[in-house]
């Protein structure tokens, strides 16, 4: 503990002066909460951060020794028959001295024998006594021989130890667990470092191994805290603590490194503490409802989320220094601690040579004096298959060429030479281009690659920062060529294979989303900076044209796909004349592909990657047979009605029967539905009492999602009825087709998946089906009580926006909904539909993040399109319903 600190930063009072009276629940909660006020209202004062931890640490050590002598707890216990020595010792963080508010009090009671009857009611009053005091205090009681053991079995338990400080009690026995600790019978220093390497690894996994998240974890996520303590544990089980205390484990560090590694750790301990200043229970995360109290906590300034815009800027310019620098670090302890025979270095040529199969430069001025050198390190990388990373050396080379340059490294010829080479090798997008970025390198190349650098993206559909995103999406490319890629995405892998030049994609992917947080439209805005870049790299017309259509239309399949009547000839047709020809579909098809999942993993499903093969093939088959050839509904239905006939003749089933049975049956239902979507619907039908409702389930997963048929007698409230059991059994609509034959029964169709976009498990399906019908026949609607609007969905505000889409049919109108997701809004929504008399025919639900982006596709009762007025009234009802719908929640 460094006592110099304390001496400058004092709090108003002692607990080590408190008179036995004073020691009672009522007034030590009173002395915890204004020692708690005091050090909040020094750092909004701008206190140094390592004052105000360290001195928490103290003010708990001062508590914990008053009450031990209060208990009368003795440093040793001597008797006729054994003399037991007892030690209080701060372990964990609190055996660095670090105590943020909400920081957990590791203490271990250490003792050379079992405790006596007393002794074990004397610690046992202390230890209830803080939790009285609602201190979250983690304790155990060992003796010396325990301890050791179970330290030499749990290498979270012995990383414990070796942080560990005496606060009260005896000397002797805590220098003996320290001096017994760094034993190498216990974790030997190679065997300690490689279990501390694989559980960073196993950390960084758990949070995608990337720092960028939207709403990371300050304490856990790569280039947290962790990453700077697993050093430090490192180096005190390899170097000890005394010599640690002499020399320094910082002497792999430069000066400018040491100061670097210490800013990062004092910036990250401001966050945390005003983290745990805002939040009630222990928690580390950054999470969005929360961003905007610590970032005006620390001084951020502006409108709306401008603060924490900057304040996360900052974050992750700080994390990820720190990853370098642990890897960095990490790497020359490996070569210190595991004693590594290092190989011999041998050259790759006159700049580079190979250094434990790591590259290194051989004139470590190189990149100072030879900017291009810098893309002619990638490159090399790539031609040497046997080389697997960047030496520490050249990492710390790199970082300070880096800082020094002036301009952008694009500028130079030779170094877009190198950059095209790069990006045509197989192998660049994993070996080559995320090095770049993890290196900060590709916002010394590509233009406007740096505003978006730590770019926050304010919504539950994006877990990553823009930059990030953006890598992802170029390892899902990379993805297509290998084995689980082409499982994943079988459609796309197959289409990414036959491109020419891949190497377009990856252009694209690099300029797809880099003009956002820029005023206007952020797909137009990097179309014509990507023009600019394909030209400044001499791309032929052919092959520039392509790149800036994708960036410029790079949400036009996920937009059609998930929000359109994909059922609707027109729509395809619209699609295929925006799209152009073949090539450029199938470039847009990887590229949509690896958006959706490059934005969050959870959003692909089943579902999404029907729809976008749905669409790709439709799309390619009308290319084959001419954009103007497409077929109508009539001759559609009629093809359909052909195909169905056949198949279940084939199957056993009467002619005259089947067509007997259709005759109460419009077109529309014959070419809204699947020839084999009618023949499962004839086969459960003619076997059922027509004039009872029926609900099928199909076994058989239809458009990756959970068929459900129902057959009904029409009446107003059907589709709420329905929407809102659905919503009981936590089941998410994803498509909705709804037909009416001529005796007014309803004939629909609803596509589910699970809140976590899984098909539902069969041993579900006859609940769901009894459930149904028993909502079906009842005579009257019933609403439900809605659930209460989660709290993080509270945080967001999206504006609610309809829109009357133009339509491809005369007898349709087409409504858009944008609105905040809400539990029972579709329900609702189906309320408004039956009290107006309209008639919905089909529903495309999508839910983003935060939001959903529907498409209702409405008539009026005389099954026409709806005039200006009814669309006015439907426009009010829905903010009326909605409005409602907030007011409940």
């Amino acid at each position: 503990m460094n006592t110099d600190i304390y001496s400058t930063l004092k709090f108003p009072f002692s607990p080590l002066n408190f008179t036995d009276e004073e020691l009672t629940i009522a007034h030590l909660k009173q002395s915890l909460d204004q020692f708690y006020q005091w050090s909040v209202a020094e750092f909004k004062a701008n206190a140094d951060i390592e004052k105000l931890i360290y001195t928490r640490a103290k003010f708990i050590d001062e508590l914990l020794i008053r009450l031990w002598k209060n208990f009368h707890i003795p440093d040793q216990v001597t008797s006729i028959f054994k003399s037991n020595r007892i030690s209080l010792i701060a372990v964990g963080g609190y055996g660095r001295s670090e105590l943020h508010p909400l920081s957990d009090i590791d203490i271990l009671i250490l003792s050379d024998k079992e405790l006596t009857s007393q002794m074990e009611e004397q610690i046992g009053q202390l230890v209830r006594l803080l939790w009285d005091l609602h201190l979250d205090v983690g304790h155990s009681v060992r003796t010396l021989k325990i301890c050791l053991q179970e330290a030499k079995n749990d290498i979270t338990i012995m990383t414990n130890l070796i942080e560990s400080r005496l606060i009260v009690g005896n000397q002797e026995l805590f220098d003996e667990l320290q001096q017994q600790i760094l034993n190498e019978n216990i974790w030997p220093s190679k065997t300690f470092y490689q279990a501390k390497i694989q559980e960073q690894l196993q950390r960084h996994q758990q949070y995608h191994s990337t720092s960028y998240n939207l709403e990371p974890d300050i304490k856990n996520s790569p280039g947290g805290l962790r990453d700077i303590q697993i050093i430090q544990w490192i180096a005190l089980r390899h170097f000890g603590k005394e010599s640690l205390q002499k020399n320094g484990h910082f002497v792999y560090l430069t000066s400018e490194e040491i100061d670097e590694i210490n800013n990062c750790r004092r910036f990250l301990w401001r966050m945390r503490f005003a983290l745990h200043s805002v939040i009630n229970r222990y928690d580390n995360r950054l999470l969005f409802d929360r961003q905007l109290s610590i970032a005006k906590l620390l001084g951020y300034q502006g409108e709306g989320n401008r603060p924490v815009e900057k304040m996360m800027r900052d974050y992750y310019r700080v994390v990820h220094n720190i990853t370098e620098l642990n890897q960095m670090l990490l790497q020359l302890f490996e070569e210190s601690i595991l004693s590594l025979k290092s190989d011999k270095p041998y050259d790759i040529d006159e700049y580079f040579q190979v250094r434990d199969k790591l590259i290194d430069i051989k004139n470590n001025d190189l990149f100072i004096q030879y900017p291009v050198m810098i893309m002619q390190l990638f490159h090399t990388i790539l031609l040497n298959p046997q080389i697997i990373g960047i030496h520490s050396n050249t990492i710390r080379q790199l970082r300070s060429a880096r800082r020094k340059l002036d301009g952008l490294l694009c500028q130079l010829p030779q170094a877009r030479q190198q950059f095209l080479q790069i990006i045509k090798h197989p192998d660049a997008i994993k070996k080559a281009i995320f090095l770049m970025h993890r290196h900060g390198i590709l916002a010394k190349y590509i233009p406007g690659w740096k505003r978006i650098v730590g770019m926050m993206q304010f919504d539950l559909f994006h877990i990553y920062t823009v930059d990030e995103h953006t890598i992802r999406l170029l390892l899902e490319i990379a993805d297509f060529t290998t084995e689980e890629g082409q499982k994943k995405h079988p459609n796309s892998s197959k289409v990414y294979a036959k491109l020419p030049k891949p190497e377009l994609l990856i252009i694209t992917a690099l300029f797809h989303d880099i003009a956002k947080g820029r005023s206007g439209d952020h797909s137009e805005l990097g179309a014509e900076l990507v023009e600019q870049f394909c030209q400044l790299h001499d791309l032929s017309e052919k092959e520039t044209k392509l790149i800036v259509w994708l960036v410029r239309y790079h949400l036009l399949m996920s937009v059609t796909a998930q929000s359109r009547d994909l059922q609707d000839p027109a729509v395809i047709r619209e699609f295929a004349q925006q799209v152009k020809n073949k090539s450029y579909l199938q470039h847009l098809l990887c590229l949509t592909v690896a958006d959706v999942c490059a934005t969050n993993e959870t959003l692909w499903n089943s579902w999404k990657q029907s729809l976008m093969r749905e669409l790709y093939f439709q799309t390619d088959r009308l290319f084959e047979l001419g954009i103007h050839r497409i077929p109508e509904h009539r001759s559609i239905a009629r093809e359909h009605k052909k195909l169905a006939l056949a198949q279940l003749v084939q199957d056993g089933y009467d002619e005259l029967e089947i067509k007997q049975f259709w005759k109460d049956y419009l077109f529309d239902y014959f070419w809204r539905y699947t020839t084999e979507q009618i023949v499962w619907h004839v086969k459960n039908l003619l076997n059922h009492d027509l004039t009872q409702p029926l609900v099928v389930i199909n076994q058989i997963p239809f458009h990756g999602g959970t068929e459900i048929f129902i057959y009904s007698p029409d009446r107003p409230y059907l589709f709420a009825t329905v929407s809102s059991e659905l919503s009981k059994r936590n089941l998410n609509i994803h498509d909705a087709l709804i037909t009416t034959n001529k005796k007014e029964f309803a004939l629909d169709t609803f596509i589910v998946l699970d809140p976590y976009g899984h098909l539902i498990n069969n041993d579900r399906h006859q609940e769901i089906k009894d459930n149904l019908e028993k909502a079906l026949r009842q005579n009257h609607y019933t609403r439900v009580k809605i659930k209460r609007l989660s709290s993080k969905l509270r945080h967001f505000k999206v504006p609610t926006q309809i829109n009357f889409l133009s339509s491809f049919n005369e007898r349709t109108t087409y409504l858009e909904l944008i609105a905040l997701d809400r539990p029972g809004l579709l329900a609702r929504l189906g309320e408004v539909f039956s009290n107006l008399g309209l008639s919905l025919r089909s529903a495309k639900i999508v839910t983003i993040g935060e939001h959903v982006e529907d498409l209702f596709v409405l008539t009026n009762k005389d099954n026409q399109v709806l005039n200006e007025n009814t669309c006015d009234q439907l426009q009010l009802a829905i903010m009326m319903a909605i409005d409602e719908l907030d007011n409940e929640s």
